[in-house]
């Protein structure tokens, strides 16, 4: 009894060993997939480009055990996984400034890691070699750090402490930049001080940081901006659900008869062009409540708040108010703001 129950278990055994083999000696071909083709920053001394770019993307074709495959497959329809390879130019040998071509891209793949991992055999690439490829050598340079903003703009009268900085880069490069990308940061710098990490921009897009942050300062105002202080007419932000339904019923009224700002001429002018200079914001939520207390927006012209030309001198009003529901002929119906 017992010799015929091991005997069983052992075709079972056998069984599931040829169904595992056979499953793995399943092959499939896997056509036509885009892979990119990424440049190893391993070495920060070099500076490596494909075609100008720090990214490629290739045509490949594949084999593997239909297994593997359809993981491979659920993984990236999932967004879990991407067909990515990355180029290391030492382990190419091109460690050495100056141009290169990467004679058999199908081989490349191959040997990598990634492929590797994936248990993929290769069976062709296109294009089936690259060129262009520019390894330039980074030194040891010291910068003079200049302040932009957005637009890559300089910001003027900016203030850097250090105002300059050693960092890796190729021999041509002249300066190094700070950026200020939002109005917050600006707020921030102008009269006070933010750290920001000095750059060196390589090529459009790809920039390398210092490892140190600078602190940054910003003059109160602009070398053309002044002060002025204007008279507001406010406007009234209503929902479609609001909208000739409900009027304001102010419990305490925003100051909009002096409105401190600090402007360029041709940015003041624009704001006093503006149908209503100052909004309030009502929410649907506001509907039922007792008192609702809300910020005014300043409807300062967005060309001038993007160029930093135009801002509020202080702290903005406060309204304290509450919905009513509108009649007809309510003499407290609020302008609307378009």
């Amino acid at each position: 009894m017992f010799a015929k129950a091991k005997k069983a278990i052992l075709v079972i055994f056998i069984t599931c060993l040829i169904w595992v083999w056979a499953d793995l000696s399943l092959d499939k071909d896997l056509a036509d997939q885009t892979v990119t083709v990424t440049v190893s920053k391993a070495n920060p001394r070099l500076w490596v480009t494909i075609e100008g770019k720090s990214e490629v993307q290739i045509k490949a074709d594949f084999k593997g055990p239909a297994r593997k495959i359809g993981e491979l497959i659920s993984k990236m329809e999932a967004g879990k996984e991407k067909l990515e390879v990355a180029f290391d130019a030492e382990k190419q040998n091109m460690a050495a400034e100056g141009e290169y071509t990467l004679p058999d891209v199908r081989r490349f793949l191959a040997e990598s890691e990634k492929m590797h991992n994936y248990g993929l055999a290769v069976k062709a690439a296109k294009p089936d070699k690259l060129q262009k490829i520019k390894v330039v050598e980074l030194k040891e340079k010291t910068l003079p750090i200049k302040c932009v903003d957005e637009a890559d703009t300089e910001i003027p009268g900016a203030r850097i402490t250090p105002n300059i900085i050693t960092i890796l880069a190729p021999e041509q490069m002249t300066e190094a930049k700070v950026k200020l990308v939002s109005m917050a940061e600006k707020k921030q710098a102008r009269g006070g001080v933010i750290d920001k990490k000095p750059y060196i921009e390589l090529a459009k897009g790809e920039v390398r940081y210092a490892d140190t942050p600078v602190k940054v300062e910003l003059p109160i105002t602009g070398e053309d901006m002044k002060q002025y202080t204007l008279r507001g007419t406010l406007g009234f932000v209503f929902s479609a659900n609001l909208l000739g339904r409900y009027s304001v019923e102010f419990i305490k009224r925003p100051e909009v008869g002096s409105i401190p700002i600090l402007a360029t001429p041709e940015a003041k002018d624009a704001y006093e062009q503006k149908q209503f200079e100052v909004l309030l914001e009502l929410q649907d939520d506001d509907v039922g409540k007792p008192e609702v207390t809300r910020q005014i927006v300043y409807n300062f012209p967005t060309q001038y708040i993007r160029e930093d030309k135009i801002r509020l001198k202080g702290d903005p009003a406060e309204a304290k108010f509450k919905l009513v529901p509108a009649t007809a002929a309510d003499p407290n119906q609020p302008p609307m703001a378009e």
